[in-house]
């Protein structure tokens, strides 16, 4: 038999002894959550049980792990995927910048009608206006 809880208020963990407020486990179950850990979920205590949960299903308020309805979950989806985005649009501006620099010191046409930096240009409003939309 395992033990999962804290001792300090603080950090959880696996116990080979039985305390205050642990809850126990079988050896294989464990085993299970062990496995579960390594794929990225997480082990918490809920109910009463240990479970073994995806990070973005669950939220730890007041002192417990709270399961989060389907809006909050897709609140917390879709802050994620702006981080994410936000991230690649940094890294386009930053690229384009250099490019910019680049166009500034060799001026050419990219066509009949525009120069390469104006098409840096064109293409950095876009990516700073999708970065504000994501960042509001």
């Amino acid at each position: 038999m395992k033990y999962y809880g804290t001792k300090n208020n603080r950090d959880y963990g696996f116990y080979e002894e039985n305390f205050d407020n642990a809850i126990e486990i079988s050896d294989e179950y464990w085993s299970e959550l062990i496995m579960s850990q390594t794929q990225g979920k997480m082990i918490i205590p809920y109910e009463g049980n240990v479970i073994s949960a995806d990070p973005l299903e669950y939220t730890f308020t007041d002192n417990k792990w709270v399961k989060l309805s389907e809006a909050e979950k897709q609140a917390n989806q879709l802050t994620i995927q702006n981080e994410i985005r936000k991230n690649e649009i940094l890294t386009e501006l930053e690229e384009l910048d250099i490019k910019r620099i680049r166009a500034l010191a060799e001026p050419s046409l990219k066509d009949e009608e525009t120069t390469w930096l104006e098409y840096y240009n064109s293409q950095i409003t876009a990516l700073r206006s999708e970065l504000t939309e994501i960042t509001q």
